[in-house]
């Protein structure tokens, strides 16, 4: 298995790094088969049936050059990574923004998955999976992308709980800053799922209807849309001079911070950005609402108005 040759080939400077700058533990290296392609940090992602469907593919901590942190290999979709814990049927169980965090969870014993396509993506009919799990919570990067992809996590799933992380995690900030930055460990992190509380205006013991479903696919559908019909390059481009320097992606000063050498990189293949100065990261829509100070549906609207 190609999962196993990588993971045998796992260099010890990156095994490391894993341990040290992710605050992911040996076992938990070992038993999710983390590897080294060679040039990559290998994360093999498995289906539901218990296949493997691709990797994800992270960026060596020595490359300093301005390629994406994490790319997908080919063939790679959406997909909950975790379907294992799931499957267990726990008592309990951490939904989590990013591959990283969510191993971090593991290695101090808390049961987590997240998506693999980031916090804007939790496909509906995954919802149904957690009925069965009596402590559902939610825990997303600190900022707007997160809090509004934390927030759809909890509509699909009512019973569910958001986790707020401590400011001190600071904006954008994640688990891993909360384990690896601040020194916490897991018992103060079950401080947190103690404190978490449910969506306010949600039904906390009903389950998720069928119109729910519907509403949240065609919500869905329509965001998938408008993201591709409107290129970021020519959005991004109206606020801030855009430079190409390669023939998949852009290069300017960030908008979101004094930026003294052009640390934005704008992906017109994946429709996505992200800065390597302040971690700023997202999609045409996280970008209008951090650059205008919108909500969600605001910035929906935006896009509506552009596409005409």
């Amino acid at each position: 298995m190609i999962a196993r040759q990588y993971h045998d080939n796992l260099p010890q400077r990156i095994r490391d790094y894993l341990r040290q700058k992710r605050g992911i533990s040996d076992p938990v290296i070992d038993l999710r088969l983390l590897g080294w392609n060679g040039s990559r940090i290998t994360i093999p992602i498995f289906n539901q049936s218990g296949g493997f469907a691709f990797f994800k593919l992270a960026k060596d901590p020595e490359d300093k050059s301005d390629s994406p942190k994490m790319l997908t290999s080919p063939g790679g979709h959406a997909e909950l990574y975790g379907w294992e814990r799931i499957l267990a049927n726990p008592e309990q169980i951490i939904i989590c923004e990013g591959e990283f965090d969510r191993l971090a969870l593991e290695s101090r014993g808390l049961a987590a998955v997240t998506s693999t396509g980031g916090a804007g993506t939790f496909r509906p009919e995954w919802a149904e999976a957690f009925s069965e799990i009596p402590n559902v919570y939610v825990c997303f990067d600190n900022d707007a992308a997160g809090q509004t992809g934390e927030e759809r996590v909890a509509r699909l799933i009512p019973h569910s709980k958001i986790v707020r992380l401590p400011e001190e995690v600071g904006e954008s900030g994640d688990v891993t800053d909360f384990f690896v930055r601040l020194g916490k460990n897991g018992e103060e992190f079950e401080g947190l799922l103690k404190a978490a509380q449910g969506l306010p205006g949600r039904r906390s013991s009903a389950q998720p209807s069928s119109q729910d479903y519907r509403v949240v696919s065609a919500m869905d559908e329509e965001v998938d849309t408008l993201k591709s019909l409107v290129d970021i390059e020519e959005l991004i481009a109206r606020y801030v001079p855009l430079r190409r320097t390669g023939q998949n992606y852009c290069v300017a000063r960030c908008p979101f911070h004094k930026d003294r050498n052009p640390s934005f990189v704008v992906y017109p293949q994946t429709q996505s950005f992200h800065c390597f100065g302040c971690s700023e990261h997202g999609d045409v829509i996280s970008f209008l609402m951090r650059m205008e100070r919108l909500t969600f549906p605001e910035a929906l609207r935006v896009l509506r108005e552009i596409n005409g």
